[in-house]
Formats: structure tokens, sequence, C-alpha cells
């Protein structure tokens, strides 16, 4: 759980306000950040229900995919989600 917390707050940092939102869903950066929170907080509890929502996040044209080309961090972003690919094909397989 560790390391996809690391991953997920690495995400974290790279959507400050002011960022770009317009490929997501979301209205807001603070939105965004709020939900990794939700995120974070559950695979702290060891709670592993969040994994199909987090790797929606993280596939092609995902939020985090989206948020990345528009705001300067995509290639972060392409090392961040293999390394997320990884470990949830570790813990779903």
């Amino acid at each position: 759980m560790k390391e996809l917390i690391e991953i997920l707050l690495r995400v974290k940092s790279k959507i400050p306000d002011g960022s770009d939102m317009l490929w997501t869903y979301f209205e807001s950066p603070l939105e965004l950040r709020k939900e990794i929170d939700g995120f974070i907080l559950q695979l702290e509890e060891e709670n592993v229900n969040c994994l199909a929502a987090i790797n929606i996040h993280f596939i092609a044209t995902g939020t985090f995919q989206e948020h990345s080309l528009m705001n300067g961090w995509s290639d972060e972003y392409l090392i961040l989600a293999e390394k997320f690919d990884i470990i949830y094909n570790q813990l779903t397989s």
C-alpha cells in the first residue's frame, strides 16, 4: 500500500491550484485533490476497494493522463502510470 500511496501523493503534488482542468470531469484542482485524499485514506486503512476507481484515473485518456498533458508533466505521468499498473496487476490477479 505504501507504494500506491506514494504514487498518489506524487500525482496530487502535480495538481496545484490554477491547473488546467479542461479535459477532466473535475470542476477544480481542489476537487480532484480531495478525491485523491479519499483514495489515500482508504489505502492507509488497507481497503483495496478503491483500486478500480484509481485505475480508471490512470487509464489512457483518464483524468491523470489528461491533466498531465494539459499541465506539462506527461513524462512523469507515464512513469507513475507504469508503476501503478505493475502494483495494480499484482493486487488484482
